[in-house]
């Protein structure tokens, strides 16, 4: 007894001097979370995933009220589906630039990973393969002059245009992409300057006129020509999860500014359509969501939005149709995340817990306390629950709040969780 007691206290003092296990309560799309889903969710992820592989061109609402572990849902899912390409964007965060940064995003989830190590070669694997066979589909392996094979450039390309020019609007945007795409597998002194600019580098009019391009991927019309070519000609099927979907759902506003405050590639009306200098400009939120509506052009592209409600998904259909009543049919009908159950909350505490320690390489945790709730207990974990009403968010906040008291309180362990109790 007293040596299990020598390892509670062993625990207690290694918490002290590393910190708590709790220390974020936000999950987000850039940082992995290693904690798996709960049971009760278990069912309500494998539904999700059965969808996404059997139907294509959608939207999905997933409605959660705020911290219901919408953005953690993408990271399981993302372990579920792992042969996608399934990428997060944050709509919190998104303003300008949404396609460039959309692609950008595309791109860094397409290079093959070697457990936590990728180094360049690694990164442009997946790209450098894909416009070799998009080169290939462009007849430039043919033979010319005997046993040496030389392309006919500009036949490829021309190849190129022909067969893609129905299916893109802008046609300068579609040239400078084959264009990109040909020089990177045809013309062995372009090739690097050409990956530079097809993983999205930001490039000058010197390295443009070298490639004969006329605009990198700052422009709205290339990058979304680059998204729609690489998500269409993937080996891999793509899945957009796009987060806090409530943000681009505003009440219909008009704001004014001056014609030289309106950026090109973010301009939504022709400043000649008006005898003055001031242009009525829709706010930013509204163009970003013309622009996501706008990818239901791409083939095969899935798109999950996440919603803290039903009346933000009417207000979603409203705007839909106004801008194209045809596009309702992608709307799928919402799923709604369930909240946690009691039993949900035990293991993602015991679970945070397990990795916690073996993290810090503590390695007695798991043989000495895997049956111990060691340094809460049962009453403390269902007082938790009751007061978070089963949010996952807020029962990591008292979870966080208690493990703070433990490690920077001088009080017994007894004291502190008597006050949870």
């Amino acid at each position: 007894m007293l040596l299990f007691e020598n390892k509670e206290q062993k625990l207690i003092n290694i918490l002290k001097f590393v910190g708590s296990p709790f220390k974020k309560f936000v999950s987000t799309g850039e940082i992995k979370e290693d904690v798996g889903i709960t049971p009760s969710r278990q069912e309500f992820l494998e539904n999700l995933a059965n969808f996404i592989k059997t139907n294509e061109n959608f939207i999905l609402p997933i409605i959660g009220e705020v911290g219901q572990g919408k953005t953690h849902l993408y990271w399981a899912l993302k372990n579920v589906i792992y042969n996608y390409n399934t990428v997060y964007i944050s709509l919190e965060t998104v303003n300008k630039k949404f396609y460039y940064r959309t692609y950008s995003e595309f791109i860094e989830n397409m290079a093959v990973k070697f457990g936590d190590k990728m180094d360049s070669e690694d990164r442009v694997a997946p790209l450098r393969n894909m416009t070799k066979q998009l080169c290939n589909e462009w007849g430039a392996n043919q033979r010319k002059f005997g046993f040496f094979q030389i392309a006919d450039l500009d036949k490829t390309k021309e190849i190129a245009f022909k067969k893609w020019a129905d299916k893109h609007e802008d046609k300068d945007a579609l040239m400078d992409v084959i264009t990109a795409i040909t020089a990177h597998q045809l013309e062995p002194y372009k090739k690097f300057e050409a990956e530079r600019w097809l993983i999205g580098e930001l490039m000058d009019v010197r390295d443009l006129s070298r490639l004969n391009l006329k605009h990198d991927l700052r422009k709205r019309t290339h990058a979304f020509a680059m998204l729609k070519v690489f998500i269409e000609n993937s080996n891999k099927k793509s899945l957009l999860f796009l987060d806090d979907f409530e943000r681009v759902i505003p009440i219909q506003k008009f704001v004014y500014q001056s014609t030289e405050e309106v950026e090109e590639i973010e301009e939504v009306f022709d400043p000649s359509w008006f005898g003055n200098k001031q242009v009525p400009k829709r706010n930013t939120a509204e163009r970003t969501l013309d622009k996501i509506l706008e990818l239901h052009k791409i083939k095969g592209l899935r798109m999950i939005i996440t919603l803290k409600s039903i009346d933000y998904l009417e207000e979603l259909k409203k705007k839909i149709r106004e801008n194209n009543e045809k596009l309702l049919l992608m709307l799928k009908e919402p799923l709604v995340m369930p909240d946690f159950k009691e039993e949900d909350m035990f293991q993602f505490y015991k679970e945070n817990l397990e990795i916690f320690f073996a993290n810090v390489n503590y390695h007695e945790y798991s043989k000495f306390f895997s049956n111990s709730l060691f340094p809460l207990n049962e009453t403390v974990l269902k007082y938790i629950f009751r007061e978070a009403n089963g949010n996952p968010r807020e029962i990591i906040k008292c979870l966080i709040k208690i493990f703070n008291d433990i490690v920077i309180s001088n009080e017994k362990l007894e004291e502190i969780l008597e006050k949870y109790q």
